[in-house]
């Protein structure tokens, strides 16, 4: 992991040096947005939980005819799950969980002049992690590692301003049961387990974009 965020802060700072060689062939930019997530088998649905990513990334072409784009980013992302008490229900449960991420999104972009689709799988770190749950702290720690599956859709302004809107998965638990202290025990239902799921929409700027108007 440290091997490949060493390499890409080394293409985007490559690409802003205006180095010819280097920034003709790869196109790079800071992202940021909003995240509204929700943890499977928390008990709790819903996309409640609103964070926020930032970071960067750097991409180049893969194919001739200017219609595939590989992309790596590194981003800081704000993860979770929220509930307060409803008491249309009569559920008067206050849960709130934060999962904080380093994770490096590997995407390959197909474009459609304004309009380009995505797919691609994220890496996560967990870096800190705070599950409150009826104003009492709950300790039990979640799995450092996180792997995801992601699709996307861009709409393309100009050729280096574009925005993003990608729904993205856990593909393995990001806990392992633990029953008894488990809040709400769903882990029966589906799959066992908990899974982050995320819906991100997310501004791009590429300082020496060439997408194809």
């Amino acid at each position: 992991m440290k091997n490949i965020y060493k390499y890409l802060i080394l293409s985007f700072v490559l690409s802003l040096t205006g180095i010819d060689s280097f920034s003709q062939n790869f196109h790079a930019g800071p992202k940021g947005g909003v995240t509204f997530t929700q943890v499977d088998g928390d008990g709790y649905g819903g996309y409640h939980k609103v964070g926020y990513n930032i970071g960067g990334f750097v991409y180049r072409q893969i194919s001739k005819n200017n219609r595939w784009d590989l992309q790596f980013e590194i981003e800081y992302m704000k993860k979770g799950s929220r509930h307060t008490p409803d008491y249309e229900t009569g559920n008067m449960k206050d849960y709130n969980l934060t999962l904080n991420y380093m994770q490096i999104p590997i995407i390959v972009r197909y474009n459609m002049r304004h309009v380009s689709l995505e797919a691609g799988i994220s890496i996560g770190t967990l870096v800190s992690s705070k599950e409150i749950l009826d104003y009492e702290e709950i300790d039990y720690p979640f799995k450092t590692m996180e792997y995801a599956g992601i699709l996307g859709i861009n709409y393309h302004f100009t050729p280096k301003l574009w925005i993003n809107g990608r729904y993205s998965v856990s593909l393995a638990s990001i806990r392992a049961p633990y029953e008894e202290k488990l809040p709400m025990d769903l882990w029966g239902c589906r799959k066992p387990g908990q899974y982050n799921r995320i819906l991100e929409v997310s501004v791009y700027y590429a300082f020496n974009g060439n997408h194809k108007l």
